[in-house]
């Protein structure tokens, strides 16, 4: 029997191409890919990048899409070196100046290649 998680589906036009980039700036494992979806997971969460045949084609660079009622956030390493590995792969992290602390992490809102909010979170000692 297959132990359920929690997770989220993310909709696109090039499922690869996102899989990608959240597969190297979050550390989540591929579990399944195929012509549709890219599947990755950790022992506790499961992210399924999907691809929609009508999806529009993103385009260079893309569109904020800043009125989502929803946003992922994930927890990383290190918030400079996740800012670095996304450039890389078509997203951006917001500048230095605006990361913020809280709770005891520190985080940074970002965009992912087909313009997506999401944030990312690197633990922070507590003083």
């Amino acid at each position: 029997m297959t132990k359920l998680r929690p997770g989220a589906v993310i909709f696109t036009h090039d499922h690869r191409r996102l899989g990608k980039f959240y597969e190297v700036v979050t550390g989540l494992a591929v579990e399944l890919e195929d012509d549709q979806i890219v599947v990755l997971g950790s022992a506790t969460f499961e992210l399924v990048i999907h691809s929609l045949p009508n999806e529009p084609v993103i385009i260079e660079p893309p569109r904020v899409r800043e009125d989502a009622y929803i946003k992922p956030f994930f927890p990383v390493k290190s918030l400079a070196e996740t800012r670095e590995n996304a450039a890389g792969l078509g997203g951006r992290l917001r500048p230095v100046d605006k990361e913020w602390a809280g709770r005891g992490f520190r985080a940074c809102e970002a965009v992912d290649p087909d313009g997506n909010v999401i944030q990312f979170r690197e633990d922070v000692e507590l003083h």
